[in-house]
């Protein structure tokens, strides 16, 4: 689940939004077999110490003009009003990516600066309304402007993606015209479990040829990832289900290979506390590696205060 060109433009215009439910994913709302989907849980992030911290790096003086300003234009301050966010793609191409945000946020004041961009367009999908626009600042792979299209669901939710039948097959989902990930075979269980505050899946992905492991991990059929903080300690797991134990021993003996390259750098004490924070083992069935990484929460805020310094 490398990351997506798309998502940047979310991030920027933030066009994001709206409905006032709780962070948690929400399966109702996504498509019942997708390629990929991944949620961020804010409202359960800022109750960790993780959390907090980085929100107090987002209240020094340079990062508070900003959300200011943020703020000023979109009537939304991502820091508290954001909820949660859901990306999910029914293949695993760039384009047919969708973005689900949710927050408090003033939707007249939405729409109305969507209405401001070049070539705004709005078309209708049953009882609902499809907005497109162009940012000149985005450029698709060919260097041409790339046309973001979102939707207001019922006034509070807003989907966003680079292809209007993605936009209209997300509605149908809202609308309960198509199957969701509670029907999904493979999905169901994701966003089940209390305590996560990120949480993915994935059946497909692509990888460069020449990346390390690359071979094996193609032969994986699905990827899994989850991240919280507990007992003092924040955690991420990654799970890789493969076709025989086989191929689990193979990935995870790559898997240690990468962490001992991070062990090595004896230049850089946080690569070596993360390397020591790592265990690569094989789930009892056999045919699934897992590595996670289990750091004192004080160590990882450490971190965090270091990067922010720098």
């Amino acid at each position: 689940m490398k990351s997506r060109n798309w998502c940047a433009g979310v991030g920027s215009s933030l066009l994001l939004a709206v409905t006032a439910t709780a962070g948690p994913l929400q399966q109702s709302n996504v498509m019942n077999d997708p390629a990929w989907v991944i949620h961020l849980d804010l409202d359960a992030l800022r109750q960790t110490s993780i959390g907090k911290q980085l929100l107090v790096e987002m209240e020094k003086p340079d990062a508070q003009k900003k959300f200011e300003a943020f703020q000023t234009v979109f009537n939304l301050d991502p820091r508290k009003d954001l909820h949660g966010v859901t990306l999910y793609s029914a293949t695993k191409s760039d384009a047919d990516g969708v973005a689900l945000a949710y927050a408090d946020f003033d939707a007249e004041r939405l729409i109305a600066l969507a209405q401001g961009n070049k070539d705004y367009e709005v078309s209708a999908h049953g009882t609902n309304k499809i907005h497109s626009w162009i940012d000149e600042k985005k450029k698709s792979r060919d260097g041409e402007p790339v046309r973001t299209y979102g939707a207001l669901y019922k006034g509070k939710t807003l989907i966003l993606g680079q292809r209007q039948d993605r936009i209209s097959a997300a509605l149908d989902v809202l609308d309960g015209k198509q199957p969701n990930l509670a029907a999904s075979k493979i999905f169901a269980p994701l966003g089940t479990g209390g305590g996560v505050f990120l949480t993915g899946g994935a059946r497909t992905w692509e990888l460069p040829a020449n990346d390390l492991g690359a071979s094996v991990l193609k032969q994986a059929k699905l990827i899994w990832l989850n991240a919280q903080e507990t007992e003092g300690k924040a955690e991420l797991k990654l799970t890789v289900e493969t076709t025989n134990a086989e191929i689990a021993k193979q990935l995870g003996d790559v898997c240690r290979g990468l962490v001992a390259v991070l062990a090595l750098q004896t230049d850089k004490p946080e690569a070596m506390k993360l390397a020591k924070a790592i265990a690569i083992d094989q789930e009892p069935t056999g045919n699934a590696m897992f590595a996670k990484l289990s750091l004192p929460v004080v160590d990882l805020v450490e971190m965090i205060k270091s990067r922010a310094g720098k």
